[in-house]
């Protein structure tokens, strides 16, 4: 599924539960693309909260991560896509999600872990994904820095 031949993020998550004794984990996906493989591996799991923020509707690929999917079984309410319905969404909006769904949502889950999976197709120049978030510092840096931020105000669960 997707474009990763190795889900390093998927690995890394079941790793930090299997061998390190972690408990819940949250996975931030910004991308153009949805990740269908990460939500496929994790969405019946309710310890893996997964939040992505991509492009979705109109034929683009992959075609998943409508705002409905929320997971299944044990893991349904686990699945936080974040589905832009065009081209042309850049920093601000992308702020605003972090800021207004996501941490939020993140707060509730109260992660022991918190990885991300960064795409850089999201840039203003990348001509596949028609999105306008900003090249250089501090826009990509920022999202990070805004994720960063946002989950060291989570309260501990240790």
């Amino acid at each position: 599924m997707g474009f990763c031949l190795l889900n390093n993020v998927a690995v890394a998550a079941a790793v930090a539960r299997a061998r390190l004794g972690v408990q819940r984990v949250l996975v931030v996906d910004w991308d153009v693309h949805h990740g269908n493989g990460i939500q496929h591996i994790f969405e019946e799991d309710g310890s893996v909260l997964y939040a992505s923020l991509h492009r979705y509707g109109h034929g683009f690929y992959p075609g998943t991560g409508g705002a409905h999917a929320v997971g299944e079984g044990a893991g349904r309410g686990f699945s936080l896509n974040i589905p832009w319905s065009s081209a042309g969404y850049g920093d601000a909006e992308y702020a605003a999600a972090f800021e207004r769904l996501l941490m939020p949502v993140a707060r509730e889950f109260a992660p022991d872990l918190v990885l991300v999976a960064a795409g850089f197709d999201a840039a203003a120049r990348d001509p596949l994904g028609g999105m306008e978030a900003s090249e250089t510092p501090p826009a990509p840096l920022g999202c990070l820095s805004f994720v960063a931020r946002g989950c060291a105000a989570l309260p501990s669960t240790a």
